[in-house]
């Protein structure tokens, strides 16, 4: 970036500094209701995803925790037979309570396996579920057997999918076959996940304007100090 473009980004960023801060404020006590809020395993798992995703969770560590406390006390019985999305949720909530410090056994991919005690081919085209398997899998203990078949599972299920996924999962895919996204830089993740966000369909416009506008206070953070450095 050339020196004239980078002092008056600075100065139109000076301008509406107070005003983002304002709004990121405001958001943030909405966010804060949304999670206190909720109710289902369901809807807070995918929100704690969402916000760790984008860089944003850190305004909410209390909330999050006392969140997932709720999911790990209060897990919702699922049925035997398995449903559009479960394997994704079932992912999600055992990576996230692992990632946060709380115990979950790897049995409960059970439901997901044969007779054989291999997963079930059927899972094989659930982009989603898979790619949310494969990235909790890799929160294996040394010796969970299990979790290391489920990355073996996952990753060959994946790698078949890849051409004929879409945009914004193929490259997510791509992103975790190269590296699973537990072992991801946070910031680099956020960087390219908040575009990706935005094409979901089911996205969040609250969160996601709050992450844009955390984002650049962050950026603009870089930016001064990267100034100071090259004066």
């Amino acid at each position: 970036m050339a020196l004239m473009d980078f002092n008056y980004s600075c100065i139109c960023f000076q301008r509406s500094e107070k005003w983002s801060r304002e709004q990121v404020d405001h958001l943030k006590r909405q966010v804060h209701c949304k999670l206190l809020k909720a109710t289902s395993m369901a809807y807070t798992v995918m929100l704690v995803d969402v916000l760790e995703r984008l860089h944003i969770d850190d305004h909410f560590r209390d909330e999050i925790t006392t969140a997932l406390q709720h999911v790990l006390l209060h897990h919702e019985e699922q049925n035997s037979v398995v449903t559009v999305d479960q394997l994704h949720l079932e992912s999600l909530r055992f990576r996230l309570l692992r990632q946060h410090g709380f115990w979950v056994s790897a049995d409960v991919f059970d439901k997901f396996k044969d007779n054989t005690g291999c997963f079930k081919e059927s899972l094989s085209t659930d982009a989603r579920g898979l790619l949310s398997l494969y990235n909790a899998a890799h929160l294996a203990m040394p010796g969970e057997t299990a979790l290391d078949n489920a990355i073996a599972f996952s990753r060959r299920s994946l790698q078949s999918l890849q051409g004929k996924l879409r945009s914004p999962m193929a490259e997510q895919v791509s992103r975790a076959l190269d590296i699973p996204l537990p072992r991801t830089p946070k910031l680099l993740e956020t960087m390219r996940y908040i575009t990706e966000y935005e094409q979901e369909e089911a996205h969040d416009s609250v969160v996601l304007d709050l992450a844009r506008l955390d984002f650049e206070l962050i950026r603009s953070l870089y930016l001064k100090e990267l100034k100071t450095l090259s004066l």
